[in-house]
């Protein structure tokens, strides 16, 4: 049986390592068994107490007598090196710059430019080490101007949505979805492919919205027929009917229906100001994020078997947006805008 003696300045090696955040906690262990030994515990107990292997106390003692403290701190755990290792920044950068489809295509990628073989599987996990992830990808207005939309954004957009953050002006985003009658069809869990019945016909029903950036209230105008200046006036009438003398901004996208003089002079009448978009900017709009929620909850995968159903579950899910859905709806709509930096041309 081993028989330590350790000194005064040993036990304060042996502390100040225990005292360390940077002492693996393997380490540290190695070391409370060091300390319990010392102190005259026996090995059953020391394992018992330690949920060890008595061998492995045997071990730990060994290690210091043979290798002091450094020893018994030594990493010898062998971690063998990849043989891409010397390739990695220009693995990174050919990812970054051309993502693949699939594993698949990474192993003719990293094969071209290493020489070496991989297995699909090896190509999955080297692409997962590198921090790469397999997404979806998401369109993006062709004529989209990434650096227009910062400009709009910092000069002028975000001082409107500071003064709303104080409670000196009501901002709200205003936008149409129109939705046709048919199969919205998405992605799920399932144990098999599910069908989903799809109705005859293209009925639309239409609504123009107005969401608050702040509160995300909702005023809309809801209608089988078509979205035009009249229904954009309507609006802006019920955003001032419930907010008398508020400083109001709405935030919108340039369609003519909402650009023209009659919609224009009659804001100002009402002392509403119009802020328009940078053209192909749907991801400074607020509202684009509440059209996906509603066909998410209420259309997407479900069978609505006539034209009034269909608007009636459209209908709920707006109306519940101040209930059931309120949590949900004020995770999407926070304040942080997506701008088109990691674009593919």
């Amino acid at each position: 049986m081993i028989r330590l003696q350790l000194t005064d300045q040993e036990l304060t090696d042996i502390a100040e390592a225990l005292d360390d955040p940077a002492t693996p906690e393997k380490n540290k262990t190695k070391l409370l068994v060091l300390r319990m030994h010392h102190g005259g515990a026996k090995s059953g107990f020391i394992a018992k107490v330690l949920n060890l292997h008595a061998n492995t106390i045997t071990n730990h003692l060994k290690e210091y007598a043979n290798g002091g403290l450094s020893g018994t701190l030594e990493d010898r755990y062998y971690r063998p090196s990849s043989s891409l290792k010397p390739f990695l920044q220009c693995l990174k950068c050919s990812f970054r710059a051309a993502p693949v489809a699939d594993a698949k295509q990474a192993v003719f990628r990293i094969e071209a430019l290493t020489a070496i073989r991989l297995s699909e599987s090896q190509a999955r996990r080297f692409m997962k080490s590198l921090g790469m992830k397999i997404r979806k990808a998401c369109s993006i207005p062709g004529k989209a101007d990434p650096q227009l939309q910062f400009v709009f954004y910092t000069t002028t957009l975000l001082p409107k949505l500071e003064e709303a953050g104080r409670g000196e002006r009501k901002v709200f985003f205003v936008d149409a979805a129109h939705f046709v009658m048919g199969a919205f069809l998405g992605m799920i869990w399932c144990f098999a492919r599910v069908l989903v019945r799809t109705p005859p016909g293209r009925k639309r029903y239409s609504v123009l919205g107005a969401i608050d950036s702040h509160s995300q209230e909702l005023v809309s105008i809801r209608t089988t027929g078509n979205i035009n200046s009249l229904s954009v006036v309507a609006l802006l009438e019920k955003v001032r009917e419930k907010h008398i003398g508020s400083e109001v901004t709405l935030v919108m996208d340039n369609a003519s229906y909402q650009r023209c003089h009659f919609v224009r002079d009659h804001a100002e009448r009402l002392g509403i100001e119009l802020l328009f978009l940078p053209s192909y900017s749907p991801n400074l709009n607020l509202i684009e994020r509440l059209w996906k929620l509603t066909k998410r909850r209420c259309l997407t995968n479900r069978y609505h078997a006539d034209f009034n159903v269909f608007c009636g579950a459209i209908d709920k899910c707006l109306d519940d947006l101040s209930g059931p859905l309120k949590t949900e709806l004020t995770s999407l709509m926070t304040l942080n805008f997506q701008f088109f930096q990691n674009h593919k041309s």
